[in-house]
């Protein structure tokens, strides 16, 4: 777990759009040097084009041609992507600013000032007048958006090469970061199917798979977790290594039939965000607007859709540092030019504003007609360069803003501290919190001693989170309950619907225990760079087992490792004793063997973990081997990806299943279990539509598939349902189970995705390792009702009757309250384990990880 920050190996969420006044359009750019390429020179079109997509590939060959002719320009590779690309970020400023030395001192007045919480505002205004502001922009994060990353040669191009004096004053004044495809792997990927398919009847299909290795689309949703490898290196970038003080984070679905949504944004508003940052992406927006209405190009759209709640998104995560992040959403996602007829418009946009008159955030309604990419690209061109110019404009003040946000966040939190116990169960889990908080650049420091606060000690090697930090919306977003607010379109109506998820805290989510103290906590510490995991213990050669604890989530890697090395393992059905103390049911028990102790000591090592020794056989253990798991594929599936990313994270095998493979059967001699992630019943069934996709992605499992998946449990096998996907056994199976959720209305039951209590049975085997409560993430999942005297069915987890809400919002309470949510229901000789939430949620609820495990594991009991 241990790593550095390297200012050259940093990768980039990619979505170019610079800022500036409304004098410069790329048809009046000047070139300062003939020797400086343009994007067609290179490309052999110009970008942007009708029918031409460019890979990043062959933009990244321009950014290096682009580097090497001109001196206002420096190209870095920021690291490696999921897939081993090489990802790149350019540096566009005045030749005087980026000559090594002065950039230098550029990037660290930008870091000092926005971690200026101990800066006078004297020495923070000296700075300021003697600094550059730092810009941002990036391009193609989702990469069937294309026209962000086909914009970004053409962009840099004219930013390099233009001699308008406002492009002069900006490379002067601001510095500039250029991310050409925050997600380069997608960017080739769209690039080569569409291009594969150009003129026949896929063209305008959509690429069919995940185009980024594990989370597809929702590559946009990890910015405060870091689960994949383009995040971290564009993280690094935006709050280590520059922290910028405005960012772009260019998109590609405008509210239709707006040519572009920009800020500002709609309520609500989270109140953990300095007024500063709110009033900052204000001001960009409208500098935005007046540009595009300045240069005919109608159609912006505010105050639509896209809210200021959730942290987690590219231009979202930047508020909870101090910075104004912007996102717009230009309008068709294409290559292949459209005419859009105004007849088909819908008359009004979700809050019932017209979508043809003029109004106060949509003053010029755009009347449809005929749109290319190249005019996307416009826009996206447009709304960079303003936020540039804001940027260049207002230099100094937002260089010295950010120290004050700094500053108020280290008074307004002077007297609170977090405390993450280093005695609680699962401590290699709450250093991964800890690495999360680092991720993020929140300060974090661990205990060299005991301390001791009230009647509580807390052992050496604890952590410690102190509010007063300049950072501080970080820490109050990701460590406390989020509130969101009861927001209705009309009185008793539905919920207005929220941008993304309502509740998401970090800590509930990952499942670490986090004490809250109203107090300066004082304690011998020392500042965390990155975390190590926790000393591993093996507390002696034991006469009978090797003991690992079940409520620790990494006991689930090494005994993954162990049975990959042919050692032998069980677990136990009750409480087993080791010479440490005792340890609850579903204690994994190795039997030492040639080369086990071995094994386990660099497994303890490694992974943090403290394994006992057991000298009495317990009364009942059930033996346990790898399960040959196949995780189901319907082809572009998220939570398949996410649950993808977890299985290798934690070295369990799988193979993916596909529709042809369920349809072909035989599952019971390939696979031991069988794991079905969120999707629906029909569209696991049904698939896409015959003729809209080549035939291997259409079709869906069919009825013989769902009856191959029955023979499957039937024939001994374990089939695990992650949320809606219960719906397929409940419907197809007869298991004596109902869905009390079915049919209820949304103005009755609704979960916009926000963490709940649960309580839990350590008893049962898909409970194992629980205590009697912990937190789920849920977005209006199922809630089960087991048919009275049914038998063979147990109930491993129930949501309580009362106080279900921990963090977000909850309609529904009278719904689900009671109800079981994890559910085993025997079928044949095998078994269905029903769990009614993700509880692999986006890799990021920790908490709920041995759910899932404990559940897989089954299939290879004996």
């Amino acid at each position: 777990m241990k790593r550095r920050l390297s200012r050259t190996a940093v990768p980039v969420a990619c979505v170019l759009a610079m800022i500036g006044a409304p004098v410069l359009t790329s048809g009046s750019v000047a070139t300062a040097d003939k020797r400086v390429p343009k994007p067609e020179a290179v490309l052999g079109w110009a970008p942007c084009a009708d029918f031409k997509l460019a890979t990043y590939e062959q933009i990244a060959d321009y950014y290096r041609k682009l580097d090497k002719a001109s001196d206002r320009m420096k190209l870095v590779e920021i690291g490696k992507t999921s897939e081993g690309r090489p990802q790149l970020m350019a540096i566009v400023s005045s030749e005087k600013n980026l000559k090594d030395e002065n950039l230098e001192r550029y990037r660290e007045t930008s870091v000092r000032l926005s971690q200026g919480d101990k800066l006078s505002e004297k020495d923070a205004r000296d700075l300021a007048k003697n600094g550059k502001a730092v810009a941002w922009v990036d391009f193609g994060i989702h990469s069937t958006e294309v026209a962000g990353h086909q914009t970004a040669p053409q962009f840099a191009y004219d930013l390099v090469t233009s001699e308008t004096p406002e492009a002069q004053a900006i490379r002067d004044n601001v510095v500039t970061l250029l991310v050409p495809n925050v997600n380069p792997d997608g960017g080739t990927k769209v690039a080569e199917w569409y291009r594969k398919n150009l003129g026949g009847p896929y063209q305008d299909a959509g690429y069919p798979e995940l185009y980024q290795k594990y989370a597809g689309h929702d590559n946009n949703r990890d910015w405060y977790m870091f689960n994949l490898q383009e995040t971290q290196n564009v993280g690094r970038q935006l709050f280590h290594e520059w922290i910028p003080q405005v960012m772009h984070n260019v998109h590609q679905t405008a509210v239709f039939p707006a040519r572009i949504s920009i800020p500002p944004y709609e309520d609500p508003l989270n109140p953990n965000i300095h007024p500063q940052v709110v009033r900052g992406v204000n001001l960009v927006g409208d500098a935005m607007g007046q540009r595009l209405e300045r240069e005919d190009k109608g159609g912006a759209l505010a105050r639509q859709s896209y809210d200021i709640w959730w942290n987690g998104g590219a231009r979202t995560a930047p508020y909870y540092h101090n910075q104004i992040g912007i996102l717009t959403e230009t309008a068709h996602a294409s290559a292949t030019p459209r005419y859009y007829d105004p007849a088909s418009f819908p008359k009004t946009f979700a809050d019932g504003t017209s979508t043809s008159e003029p109004s106060v955030f949509y003053p010029s309604p755009w009347k449809g007609g005929e749109w290319h990419l190249s005019q996307s690209c416009e826009y996206i061109k447009t709304a960079s360069w303003a936020m540039l110019r804001v940027a260049s404009d207002d230099r100094e003040a937002l260089l010295s803003g950010v120290a004050k946000m700094a500053r108020d966040g280290a008074k307004n939190g002077a007297k609170t501290t977090y405390v993450i116990p280093a005695d609680q169960a699962d401590f290699p889990t709450a250093t991964k919190l800890v690495d999360k908080l680092r991720w993020n650049n929140v300060r974090v420091e661990r205990a060299t001693d005991s301390f001791v606060v009230g009647e509580r000690t807390y052992p050496a090697g604890s952590y410690l989170v102190r509010e007063a930090q300049p950072y501080r919306a970080a820490v109050l977003d990701l460590l406390n309950a989020q509130k969101y607010p009861d927001r209705r379109l009309y009185p008793g109506g539905p919920l207005e619907p929220p941008y993304d998820i309502t509740g998401y805290t970090l800590s509930f989510q990952m499942g670490v225990t986090v004490d809250k103290l109203d107090e300066k906590v004082r304690a011998r510490t020392v500042d965390v760079d990155w975390p190590t995991v926790p000393a591993g213990v093996v507390a002696g050669a034991p006469k009978h087992a090797y003991a690992l604890d079940p409520r620790v989530n990494d006991s689930a890697t090494a005994v993954n490792a162990l049975l990959a090395a042919g050692d032998k393992v069980s677990r136990s059905d009750g409480e087993v004793k080791t010479r440490t103390g005792k340890l609850p049911a579903g204690t994994f028990l190795v039997t030492p063997g040639a080369g086990t102790d071995t094994r386990v000591t660099e497994l303890a090592t490694r992974l943090g973990l403290s394994i006992a020794a057991v000298d009495a056989k317990p009364k009942k253990a059930t033996k346990i081997a790898a399960p040959r798991v196949g995780l189901y594929d319907g082809y572009n599936n998220y939570d398949e990806g996410w649950t993808r990313l977890i299985l290798e994270q934690f070295g369990f095998g799988y193979e993916k299943l596909t529709n042809a493979t369920v349809r072909a059967g035989d599952l019971r001699a390939k696979f031991d279990t069988i794991v079905l992630p969120d999707a629906t019943y029909n569209s696991m069934r049904n698939g896409r539509a015959a003729g809209s996709l080549p035939a291997e992605y259409t079709g869906g499992m069919t009825d013989a598939g769902v009856a191959n998946l029955k023979a499957f449990v039937e024939a001994g096998g374990t089939v695990v349902t992650l949320n809606r996907a219960a719906q397929l056994p409940i419907e197809a199976f007869d298991v004596p189970v109902r869905d009390v959720t079915q049919g209820v209305e949304e103005t009755q039951y609704n979960i916009p995705g926000s963490v709940l209590n649960l309580n839990v049975d350590g008893s049962d085997p898909v409970g194992s390792g629980f205590g009697s409560n912990t937190a789920a993430f849920v977005a209006d999942g199922p809630a089960f009702e087991v048919e009275e005297g049914a038998k063979g069915v147990s109930v491993a987890a129930t949501w309580p009757e009362s106080n279900l809400l921990k963090s977000g919002f909850l309609l529904g309470e009278d719904v689900i309250g009671g109800k079981a949510a994890v559910v085993t229901a025997k079928v044949g000789d095998g078994q269905v384990v029903m769990i009614g939430f993700k509880p692999q949620h986006r890799a990021q609820s920790h908490g709920t990880y041995r759910l899932l495990f404990n559940a897989m594991y089954l299939g290879g009991q004996s």
